[in-house]
């Protein structure tokens, strides 16, 4: 059933754009580890992303996104799908909101959906994440220290932990190759029997 709602999903916005004023966009990153909302997805080890958005000038956007994990369970990929709207009012507020899907193909009982809202205006942004079919919520905001490539985010994620992203994207850039380094920092929640961590991480990405 959740595979005929994407599919729905994608065919509603696909139809409500043009392939000529639709914008196709794909990354693919490599990093020392994946961290999501200050937990790796891992368990530490290097992981390689990917995936593609299609946007229309109207707004509306989906793609997908995915990268291995390791949570020493049957999941060995993650598989991200999401759709949405975005815009920018003349005031210099912007908004994006929109649905996501978080599939885990060989361990179906970690999928879990949100739809999400996001706010940002110059140099800040805030989005909050809302938790569908009782999954948590989670509240995240972030700064972008002018055009100096530093980047820091404060995020509190529901029943799991804070966390604290600080990064930086060096002024390198060879072939279209970026590469950024940041630190990671998770407090855990004390009833949520996790472990507090804190990462460095590096990631090449294009």
């Amino acid at each position: 059933m959740k595979n005929l709602i994407k599919i729905g999903a994608i065919a509603i916005f696909s139809s409500a754009m043009t392939l000529q004023a639709a914008e196709f966009e794909s990354n693919v990153a490599l990093s020392n580890d994946y961290i999501w909302r200050g937990m790796t997805q891992t368990a530490e080890e290097p992981a390689i992303s990917g995936g593609f958005d299609i946007a229309g000038e109207n707004g509306l956007y989906f793609g997908t996104w995915a990268s291995n994990v390791e949570f020493g369970d049957g999941a060995a990929l993650e598989l991200d799908w999401y759709a949405g709207y975005a815009n920018e009012l003349e005031n210099g507020l912007s908004y994006d909101f929109g649905y996501l899907a978080y599939t885990y193909p060989g361990e179906d009982s970690l999928d879990f959906e949100e739809i999400y809202l996001g706010l940002g205006y110059s140099y800040f942004g805030f989005t909050f994440s809302s938790g569908q079919d009782s999954a948590p919520d989670n509240s995240e905001l972030s700064v972008a220290l002018g055009e100096t490539g530093i980047g820091v985010t404060f995020g509190d994620y529901e029943d799991y932990g804070e966390y604290t992203l600080i990064s930086y994207d060096l002024p390198v850039a060879i072939a279209g190759l970026g590469v950024s380094i940041a630190w990671s920092d998770f407090s855990a929640e004390g009833s949520s029997g996790l472990a507090d961590e804190d990462t460095f991480l590096i990631t090449f990405s294009m």
